[in-house]
């Protein structure tokens, strides 16, 4: 019986920590999907302006690799089931 009590706490130490560790993913998952955001809607901007041809396809290229890193790490995220209760 005196083993068990250390094993069990061993054991909600393991569980605590693994919980907080997914938690610190689904904030940085947060952060690099905000930071995705940010700058996608930057492209869309410099796209909707239509100014400078060159421009515009640089970032209509950019927006297609910043979209497929968006969705990259949402299914990440999704995996570790993160429900994104930490945004704020």
């Amino acid at each position: 019986m005196t083993t068990l009590l250390p094993l069990s706490a061993l054991l909600l130490v393991q569980v605590a920590s693994a919980g907080a560790a997914e938690f610190d993913q689904c904030v940085l998952i947060d952060k690099v999907l905000n930071r995705l955001g940010s700058a996608m809607a930057i492209n869309r901007m410099i796209i909707a302006e239509g100014q400078d041809p060159i421009r515009v396809d640089q970032a209509s290229q950019e927006l297609d690799e910043l979209n497929r890193r968006y969705r990259s790490t949402k299914r990440q995220g999704e995996k570790l089931r993160c429900d994104g209760s930490s945004r704020d």
